[in-house]
């Protein structure tokens, strides 16, 4: 099969998996904010924050030079293999070792038994985790979404049945590790049987995988402490209802950019194969921002203008502090959902070099905004984060973007300024309507006249743009033979 219906195929799965994994994903919050409380949320927030910072340690980059590297042996990724079990267990032993600390710092007992329960997800990744990554490289989407999907049921079905029978925070706990262990023990099985292990470890044979994959892990640490420093902080100077409140409406609405990890994931080791053509990447990745902008603006449009009537519908009225921080964190994803794609070209170039020097940048930016505005309010902390995630929009351009691929920021700014301008056109008819009436279920209306609008000046203007997406998903004709 041709590398460009190895990637279209790909998107398909990719897609079909990652929708319905974020929407089962947040109809699951929906129902848990009915069942659970608010410093619920707080305390899990608090628990993955940790333990999403000790997985990228646990994984040291590995995925990225495997990713990168045309050819892998077995020796190589059973090495891997090795180092990445080894790794997890003496992180989880430390995770047990610092949770006493965090427990007195949060000033929450409770911590002491949700982050070692939670930390277990370091060990069971780590069977599975290498089996993920060739997979990944293989362009075998099929499989891994077939795989992420029953995980993701099985977790939820399992939290939500729990959280009505009063496990309370337990329920999100015992459902996120049911979730990991199905994902990973089948990716492990698997992996096992297709590619098999061998008992080998050699530092040596996977320095370059180390050197490739040591920048994108320091970049991942720096860009994990400025994302989740607000997490870190908020709990700690405003309490866990302010952080659960905060998190819910930050965590809505990165589960609702799912079209940036499709197209990411399956974009990433496609670029890998063209990196020694630059005008073609460039092009093709002024393409993908065009596609993802066409999808993620109206969506956050949608959260920005109908924030209440959402949150009212979503969460429930004991949840309405909530809109606010809908509506704040809307502007800061349309501007954060544009610059994230940039991993493709990081990864398929090996430049990881240039995201570590901009996250050490971002973090310096992001934290010492954020320490100095701990001592304010909630809400002028959450002004702050989108006025730096707009500033970081023009420098991650000229640092990032013009240095690798040399794209002028006319037409960086280009390939998503349609889709910007149809979404405010979309709206003024809306806004009107959203002033004259308050009533929450007129909205939905309102929000069903924004989407056609939308649509319609899309097959005005934009047709070419719709016929080549039509093409794509419904091509009739696969060929087969590699380029």
């Amino acid at each position: 099969m041709r590398l460009r219906d190895k990637t279209i195929n790909g998107a398909k799965w990719n897609t079909a998996a990652t929708a319905n994994n974020a929407l089962v994903q947040m109809l699951k919050l929906f129902i848990l904010a009915r069942f659970l409380s608010k410093a619920d949320f707080g305390l899990v927030a608090i628990a993955t924050m940790v333990i999403g910072f000790t997985d990228i340690f646990a994984n040291m980059g590995f995925s990225v030079g495997i990713i990168h590297k045309k050819e892998i042996s077995k020796e190589e990724y059973s090495s891997v293999f090795w180092v990445n079990l080894a790794v997890s267990l003496i992180l989880f032993g430390i995770i047990c070792a610092i949770t006493p600390l965090l427990s007195i710092y949060y000033g929450q007992s409770e911590l002491n038994k949700i982050i070692p329960l939670l930390g277990l997800q370091l060990v069971i990744t780590a069977f599975g985790k290498i089996f993920q990554t060739l997979r990944t490289k293989e362009l075998n989407f099929k499989f891994i979404s077939i795989v992420n999907m029953a995980g993701v049921y099985a977790g939820a079905i399992f939290t939500i049945i729990t959280a009505m029978i009063g496990w309370g925070v337990y329920s999100m706990v015992f459902g996120m590790l049911l979730q990991t262990t199905v994902i990973f023990a089948t990716y492990a099985i698997a992996g096992i049987r297709n590619n098999g292990i061998l008992f080998h470890c050699n530092l040596r044979e996977i320095s370059g995988l180390i050197k490739i994959g040591g920048y994108q892990m320091g970049a991942q640490v720096l860009d994990y402490c400025s994302s989740k420093a607000d997490i870190f902080l908020i709990g700690r100077f405003f309490g866990m209802e302010a952080l659960g409140v905060y998190n819910l409406g930050k965590d809505l609405l990165m589960k609702v950019m799912m079209i940036n990890p499709i197209i990411t994931s399956v974009a990433t080791p496609a670029f890998a194969k063209i990196q020694d053509n630059i005008p073609l990447m460039r092009s093709t990745y002024a393409k993908i921002l065009n596609f993802l902008s066409s999808i993620n603006f109206p969506i956050f449009a949608v959260f920005f203008i109908f924030a209440e009537p959402l949150t009212f519908f979503l969460y429930g009225e004991k949840m309405m502090e909530v809109a606010f921080f809908i509506r704040l964190f809307a502007v800061w994803g349309l501007f954060h959902s544009v610059g994230n794609p940039a991993g493709i070209l990081m990864v398929s170039l090996g430049r990881t070099d240039l995201s570590f020097r901009w996250t050490i940048l971002r973090v310096i930016c992001v934290v010492s905004t954020t320490l100095a505005l701990c001592y304010t309010t909630i809400e002028v902390l959450t002004f702050a984060q989108v006025a730096l995630e707009i500033a970081f929009f023009f420098a991650y351009w000229r640092m990032m973007i013009y240095k690798m691929v040399q794209t002028p920021l006319r037409e960086y700014v280009g390939s998503f300024s349609f889709p910007f301008l149809a979404c405010v056109a979309a709206a003024l008819p809306c806004l009107i309507l959203l002033f004259l009436t308050r009533n929450y279920y007129v909205q939905i209306g309102n929000i069903c006249l924004f989407a056609i609008g939308y649509v319609v000046l899309f097959f005005v203007f934009r047709r070419d743009f719709i016929n080549e997406i039509w093409s794509m998903v419904f091509r009739k004709k696969i060929q087969e033979e590699n380029e």
